[in-house]
């Protein structure tokens, strides 16, 4: 019965203290090519060899290929063997140590190098899969023993050892280098919310993330069952023009959409890629991996990475860009739903010119009616009356007719300015704020405004306009925000009050804004009165009127250099 390598190694000295020095550079090295130096001068201690080489299988070519030699030229790319070709070829494809006293004799032996006569190739083993070949070579015919081929397999199973230990500390760098990138690109993108903008961005840090020849990012209609693209990294005209928008079995995002799984393809230089518009044909782009953008359980877009080489995507790589791709997608969903916010605030903004518009015209109307009504009194009382041939007779009763127009268009104005009641109805004033602080919650983080709000802890009901109301609220917050151009803080506080029996809403919004000039606070709720440059004046004071109309009203309860506190008060429902 042959002797096991770990009882061999027990009584051979020199073997037990290269297995030492092996094992030791396990958990001290930085790289495995340290790890690889260690193994190929202990080899070169036992063996003596002419030459000797370590050889790992490589995950994207499948090849056996030369990663540390002794004795052969520095280019050794070209020395790489085909899995079963060669005596090491045939010890990776089959996990056999082979001993070959001459190979000049040996039919399998394939020449790499010249002045090999003897040789012993043995495999690496890492549970359970065949991972390289550790070649040992003699100018000698004849020249290594059984022992020696012992010695061989017990050096190769330390080595693989060895080099576990330092792939799995490298694997972890990796994945902490990974997670830091992750990090540092997902602040990039999460903070772009304008659309194209962070197309861009996801597929530059795609690239950033993989160091890939190539990124693509596709968006997905499914109503239209088509794909769009919307970004491509490097930029390349050219391949944008062909494939704008097509349909989904056109495109090499189809399996990646159907199975909403990442989709790995090796070689997209073959024919079988050459109907699929999207896979591009240049001469340096390889392979591909498709990862999709998935929100809510649905596929919104696909993000492609294409390799220069072929390239196995490992499970680390294809993990990160999962993550990527899953973050990639919440903030697509970020980005429109803040692109719908600032829609709704144009649309607030348009509604609040109108309403100014319109109370500034009843304003008008209101004190053109005084001065109106004086005059049809004194006209009247003045007993202007002519025969009917007289001139003055039709003069008097144009002038009468022309009154009573002024005062027709006046009630009209007056009129079309009320809110019908029929739009007022009951509302919880904490919905109210929550729906308020819902639209300006992206435009305060843009700029670095913290927005807080103290519900008052039960539901708080009154009645009112909720549009009015909330332009009321959005028109504060806005102009809190204004005075903080560097960042800062505002709170919502609603609180229930009792004055004199009557209970009522009031409500503060406090900032930590530049305060209110002492010389204007009194003059804030005036019309025409601002303190910007590209101000109306009205804002306040059309907050004012919507508050008065609701029978509630406006003040500044306190304001300083170090923030002001305006003060809402609304009736009970």
């Amino acid at each position: 019965m042959p002797q096991s390598n770990e009882s061999h190694s027990i009584d051979d000295p020199e073997l037990l203290l290269s297995l030492y020095r092996i094992s030791q550079i396990g958990t001290s090295a930085f790289n495995a090519r340290e790890v690889f130096q260690t193994i190929m001068g202990e080899v070169q201690r036992l063996f003596l060899p002419s030459s000797a080489s370590i050889a790992l299988i490589s995950p994207n070519s499948g090849l056996l290929e030369k990663e540390f030699t002794l004795g052969y030229p520095t280019n050794t790319k070209e020395l790489a063997l085909h899995l079963g070709k060669g005596i090491s070829g045939r010890v990776a494809f089959r996990g056999k140590t082979i001993c070959s006293p001459d190979v000049l004799q040996d039919s399998r032996y394939v020449q790499l190098i010249e002045n090999v006569r003897c040789k012993i190739a043995t495999p690496m083993i890492s549970e359970g899969q065949i991972v390289g070949v550790i070649d040992v070579d003699s100018d000698q015919v004849d020249r290594y023993s059984e022992n020696d081929v012992q010695r061989l397999q017990t050096i190769a199973d330390e080595s693989i050892r060895s080099l576990q230990s330092v792939w799995r500390q490298r694997q972890l760098i990796n994945q902490s280098d990974q997670l830091k990138a992750l990090f540092e690109v997902g602040q990039s993108v999460v903070s772009n919310l304008e659309l194209q903008g962070l197309w861009d961005s996801i597929t530059e840090a795609a690239l950033d993330l993989t160091g890939a020849r190539m990124a693509t990012l596709q968006l997905f209609d499914e109503e239209k069952n088509q794909v769009s693209l919307q970004a491509v990294k490097p930029p390349d005209p050219e391949y944008r023009s062909k494939i704008e928008t097509l349909q989904l079995e056109e495109s090499m995002n189809s399996p990646a959409i159907k199975t909403r799984r990442q989709v790995e393809f090796p070689s997209i230089t073959t024919p079988d890629y050459f109907d699929l518009k999207d896979a591009p044909q240049m001469a340096d782009v390889n392979s591909c991996l498709s990862t999709p953008m998935i929100y809510e359980n649905k596929v919104i877009g696909v993000i492609n990475v294409f390799t220069r080489y072929r390239h196995r995507f490992p499970n680390d790589e294809k993990r990160l860009l999962q993550a990527f791709a899953s973050l990639s997608a919440v903030a697509a969903q970020n980005a429109a739903l803040y692109a719908r916010v600032f829609d709704s605030e144009d649309l607030l903004r348009k509604s609040e010119r109108l309403t100014t518009l319109g109370l500034l015209s009843a304003e008008i109307a209101h004190e053109i009616r005084n001065p109106l009504t004086v005059i049809k009194l004194l006209f009247g009382s003045l007993g202007f009356e002519y025969d009917d041939n007289d001139p003055r007779n039709k003069d008097t009763q144009i002038i009468k007719d022309k009154i009573n127009q002024l005062e027709e268009i006046v009630s009209k104005v007056l009129s079309f300015s009320k809110a019908p009641e029929s739009l007022n109805s009951n509302w919880s004033i904490d919905e109210l704020i929550q729906d308020t602080m819902l639209l300006v919650r992206l435009k305060m983080q843009q700029q670095r405004i913290s927005l807080q709000c103290e519900p008052v802890g039960h539901e708080v009901i009154v009645n009112g306009n909720k549009g009015q109301l909330q332009q009321v609220f959005l028109n504060l917050i806005i102009n809190a925000s204004e005075a903080m151009p560097d960042g800062g803080s505002m709170t919502v506080s609603p609180t229930i009050e009792d004055e004199g029996g009557r209970k009522k809403v009031a409500i503060y919004f406090s900032d930590t804004g530049t305060g209110i000039p002492e010389d204007i606070q009194d003059h804030i709720f005036e019309s025409f009165l601002t303190g910007k440059s590209e101000g109306t004046g009205l804002g306040l004071s059309i907050t004012k009127r919507i508050l008065r109309s609701h029978n509630g009203d406006i003040s500044v309860a306190q304001s300083s250099n170090q923030g002001t506190t305006l003060r809402i008060e609304l009736p009970l429902a």
